[in-house]
């Protein structure tokens, strides 16, 4: 497929935000995942630049929810992780020698259309584009210019391993830190997280009527990642 598209690797909702048990049992967490998934799948939508979004799953609700936004959907095949998932996406949108790729996961809900598009305008001098989170050393969108040279490393301090990629292929990437698409949720103090803009309305609504507003669960997550 020409053009500039994006790729959205989801999880099976069952095993999505298992880092979230100590303060969202199993249901709060699905519903928080179709929220960010919907808000993400709407940013996307509403930036004129992209051609095109690939929703790459195993799980039947995302699927269903992918269609319905009108995304594409890539059967995930291997269930063998995120970057087996991307390297689906890749594989069915096929090699091209224009356009550029974002890859992105589904729990950066605050994501905005200006910062997508900035990504895609930054993708026209660079051939490596990465966006950092803002916590925890991970690529939160991962831009790559047409032909695609060099290849996913999601996963912990992520970040640094795309970073050290590009620059064994001699290139310099454009890094953006922005606040919408850096601000993931992950872990119990994402949660708490007040991000401005305009993005996540679905997030938004589904956070303010969790029981995540209990700050006690927080502090036993927090005590015990300081002891571990």
């Amino acid at each position: 497929m020409s053009g500039n598209w994006a790729i959205v690797p989801v999880k099976r909702l069952e095993h999505a935000k298992s880092r979230l048990a100590l303060v969202l049992d199993a249901q709060e967490r699905r519903q928080l995942v179709r929220a960010m998934l919907s808000d993400v799948l709407d940013t996307l939508l509403r930036v004129s630049q992209l051609d095109g979004i690939v929703v790459v799953t195993s799980d039947g609700e995302v699927s269903r929810l992918a269609r319905q936004a009108g995304a594409h959907l890539v059967p995930d095949i291997r269930e063998a992780g995120t970057n087996e998932a991307v390297r689906q996406g890749l594989a069915w949108l096929g090699s091209q020698q224009n356009g550029c790729r974002l890859i992105m996961p589904a729990d950066i809900p605050f994501l905005t259309p200006g910062e997508v598009a900035n990504v895609i305008s930054s993708l026209r001098s660079h051939d490596v584009a990465l966006v950092p989170a803002l916590r925890d050393g991970g690529t939160n969108i991962l831009g790559l210019r047409c032909p695609a040279r060099i290849e996913a490393a999601f996963g912990e301090e992520s970040f640094a391993r795309h970073l050290a990629a590009a620059r064994a292929a001699a290139i310099t990437p454009a890094i953006l830190d922005l606040d919408g698409a850096g601000h993931d949720i992950d872990v119990p103090t994402d949660l708490f997280h007040s991000s401005g803009g305009e993005g996540g309305a679905r997030t938004r609504a589904v956070l303010s009527q969790l029981s995540c507003g209990n700050p006690v669960p927080v502090a036993v997550w927090m005590n015990e990642e300081l002891e571990s």
